[in-house]
């Protein structure tokens, strides 16, 4: 038997104040981290599945990942007393190429962009107390860049 890995990330027993809500892609992880040190969050609660956001708008997507993904999401919100969410779609995404290719890409943006604000308002409506961040994220060559999406009505 092997001896156990021990990380050198020590443990920290509060929970981060912040959510982000993305697309499980890897690509995107650490730079999603780094956006949110530079928002003031050290450390993040994540909740990640294809499609990231997409899953909180239960018309769009499988009603059982809906439930099952805004279950997850209310679990985060309530048990850690998260403060701000941030909600991320990214150019590209597998999840929406799977779901509306036919439709063609300028089609799947703009219903990536729909998701963020349905996801927000739903958020919102049952959490006013939350600070919601939407972001576009887009590969530019070697560098990662996080559009800030300007909330709806």
């Amino acid at each position: 038997m092997s001896a156990p890995y021990v990380s050198r990330v020590p443990f920290e027993s509060v929970h981060p104040k912040a959510l982000a809500v993305y697309c499980s892609d890897g690509r995107f992880t650490e730079a999603v981290e780094d956006l949110a040190r530079h928002l003031g969050h050290p450390r993040i609660d994540t909740l990640t599945l294809p499609g990231g956001p997409a899953l909180l708008n239960r018309w769009a997507s499988d009603y059982l990942e809906s439930e099952g993904f805004t279950k997850a999401a209310r679990f985060l919100i309530e048990g850690h007393h998260i403060e701000d969410v941030l909600l991320l779609a990214h150019a590209g995404c597998g999840y929406y190429h799977a779901k509306h290719s036919a439709l063609g890409p300028d089609i799947a943006v703009e219903q990536q962009l729909k998701d963020l604000h349905f996801g927000a308002k739903e958020l919102q409506t049952a959490y006013p107390h939350l600070r919601i961040h939407l972001y576009y994220v887009r590969p530019h060559g070697k560098t990662i860049e996080f559009e800030p999406i300007p909330r709806e009505g």
